[in-house]
Parts: C-alpha cells; sequence; structure tokens
C-alpha cells in the first residue's frame, strides 16, 4: 500500500516537474535569449509547442477517464451545452475580478499580462488561444484530474487540479481567476470525460478575454 502511494504521487508529481523544467524555465531562457528580438509572446509560444511533446507523450501513458462513445446529435447539443456553459462562466469571472481592484494592486498579474499580450493579434491567438490551452488542459484536466479522479474520487480530484493550476500562474489575480476556472473545468472533465471540450472551452475563454478584455 505504502509503494501504491508513492508511485501515484511521483505520476502526480513528475509531470509538474516536467512542465516546470521545459515550459516555465523554457520561457525564462528564451526572454534572455531572443525576447526583446521577437517579443516575449514569441518565447511562450516555442516554449509551449515544445512541452505540448513531452506533455502528450505522458498523458498516453497515464491512467485516464474513458469518454462513451457519441451515439446521436443530442449528445453532441449537450456537449456543446456544457462548453457553452463553463466560457461563461469563465467570462463572468473575469469580469468579476477585473472589477475588484485586485487587478491594479499585483504587480504580478502586470508582469504577466505584458508578456500575453506582447504580439499581434495572430500571435496572441495562436499562443493564448491554441497552444497553451493545449498544453494546461493535458497536465490539468487530462495527467492530474484524471488520475486523481481515478484514485481518489471527484471532489479530491478538482480540489487538487484547481489548485496546482492557480499555483502555476504565479500572481494572486490569475490564481483566484485559474482555480475557480479550473474547478468548472475540472467538473465538466470529470462529468464527461472528454479532454477534447476542456481544450475547446479553455480555447475560447482566452479568445474571448483577447477580443473582449
Amino acid at each position: 500500500m505504502k509503494q501504491i502511494r508513492q508511485n501515484r504521487i511521483i505520476q502526480i508529481i513528475y509531470p509538474l516537474l516536467v512542465y516546470f523544467f521545459v515550459y516555465q524555465l523554457g520561457v525564462s531562457l528564451l526572454l534572455d535569449i531572443i525576447g526583446d528580438k521577437y517579443g516575449k509572446l514569441t518565447c511562450l509560444l516555442i516554449a509551449g509547442i515544445v512541452c505540448i511533446v513531452p506533455m502528450y507523450i505522458i498523458y498516453s501513458n497515464v491512467p485516464k477517464l474513458i469518454p462513451e462513445p457519441v451515439k446521436n446529435k443530442k449528445q453532441v447539443f449537450v456537449y456543446a451545452i456544457w462548453v457553452v456553459a463553463t466560457v461563461a462562466v469563465a467570462v463572468l469571472l473575469n469580469v468579476a475580478l477585473t472589477h475588484s481592484g485586485l487587478v491594479e494592486s499585483s504587480a504580478g498579474f502586470a508582469r504577466a499580462n505584458s508578456i500575453l499580450t506582447d504580439g499581434d493579434l495572430l500571435m496572441k491567438v495562436l499562443c493564448n488561444c491554441l497552444v497553451i490551452p493545449i498544453l494546461e488542459e493535458l497536465l490539468m484536466r487530462g495527467i492530474l484530474t484524471g488520475q486523481l479522479c481515478l484514485w481518489y474520487g471527484p471532489v479530491p480530484a478538482v480540489v487538487i487540479s484547481s489548485i496546482c493550476f492557480g499555483i502555476l500562474h504565479n500572481n494572486i489575480v490569475q490564481f483566484i481567476y485559474a482555480v475557480l476556472m479550473g474547478a468548472a473545468l475540472g467538473f465538466m472533465y470529470i462529468k464527461n470525460k472528454r479532454l477534447s471540450m476542456c481544450i475547446i472551452a479553455h480555447c475560447l475563454i482566452n479568445l474571448t478575454a483577447i477580443l473582449f478584455g
């Protein structure tokens, strides 16, 4: 039993370490080398694309939630409603935090925002609405939430993975937003067992923030 617990801890921690070393440190290194020449968002894009590879390999080899086959159009409609509702919740959270006063008082958020907005519209869409959502959903929902749900049940899975999701964002504003958004995405993932729904929702959430932020 002790060996099983240790193995489970390792299976949760090592994907986070891979993310930290490949993506977070990769971004820092690229910012120092090419950030001034090619832009900060380009560094995120490159590091994100590189990190998706090991993250997908890990996801392919860990225990995961297996969705039922789609049987009819009604089921597709229900999935679409789930995605739209999750996006709506995230938008409301974004509006609430924007008007809370926390944004203006958080230096960490200002630094993160300066990186996420350092590029043209195409670069913002490629990075923030495609690469980063795929990377984060593979890690947070596909790997962490899925395994935790199988081992400990849905509530611990959503709580732990959402807190981890918040911590990854490195500032109080995005921590609060990511924890709450992560809970919504985690709940949707556990309920429907479809990682593609979380990726689509995350992409749309970020796209909404770019277009209307």
